[in-house]
């Protein structure tokens, strides 16, 4: 895969590409970068083009003084979308990922299909835990990877807390694509549960759980998690 850059309204924004096919786009959960997908991607059949976006604050991406409210986060991916020249695209979002999938999808613009991994936006975020905890998550984080910023991490962190970020009802019920909730069953940071109320308020979706996978079934079980999007792709025509 190749990487590259986008200009969105917020700053630079860095992605793996292949290139060819339809447009899907992964965006990855808090702290981590788009080489999460790597494990899951070559089970991508050849007819879809992933792009691994590393959000706002991560990854190669810029790390802009701003809020990192939710809403940016969904904007400058939303420009990633005119920059590719594309008008036909879905989204594959895991925990944070998911959220800020779920307030493109129902505040911004309508993508093909949606597919909301381990979810988080409407459970606890992790900032509402002590402030001892988040250092501790930002110390664990920052040393396991090398492209992320603490600043940037704990402005996410704070704004992610804040009660109005959550997604609400009235935008679970905008969601009008096809979407397809994919949870580990062993996910002890978010749990089933709240996929399975994701999935009674998104009008139409299914759920699908993966066995023996935690938070981020796309690295505990990549084949499986890869098919499942394969599958929903042919299904729709898009490949």
């Amino acid at each position: 895969m190749e990487r590259k850059y986008c200009n969105t309204r917020y700053g630079k924004i860095s992605y793996l590409d292949r290139n060819e096919g339809y447009t899907v786009l992964f965006l990855h959960g808090f702290g981590g970068t788009g080489n999460t997908w790597l494990k899951s991607s070559p089970y991508m059949e050849k007819c879809i083009r992933p792009v691994l976006i590393d959000l706002l604050g991560h990854g190669h991406s810029d790390k802009p003084d701003i809020q990192y409210t939710i809403e940016q986060q969904a904007e400058a991916v939303f420009d990633v979308v005119h920059c590719l020249g594309i008008n036909k695209f879905s989204i594959a979002g895991n925990s944070y990922g998911g959220w800020i999938a779920m307030k493109l999808a129902s505040t911004i613009a309508e993508p093909d299909m949606l597919f909301l991994i381990d979810s988080a936006g409407i459970s606890p975020a992790l900032s509402e835990e002590s402030k001892e905890t988040m250092n501790r998550i930002l110390d664990s984080i920052l040393r396991a990877r090398n492209y992320n910023n603490r600043s940037s991490l704990e402005k996410i962190m704070e704004n992610n807390k804040r009660p109005e970020e959550k997604i609400s009802d009235y935008e679970l019920n905008s969601i009008k694509c096809p979407t397809t909730i994919i949870w580990g069953d062993r996910d002890s940071i978010i749990p089933v549960s709240f996929g399975r109320t994701l999935n009674s308020k998104i009008s139409g979706s299914d759920m699908i759980i993966v066995n023996n996978a935690g938070h981020t079934p796309f690295i505990d079980s990549p084949e499986e998690v890869a098919d499942i999007i394969n599958r929903k792709t042919r299904e729709q025509g898009f490949c």
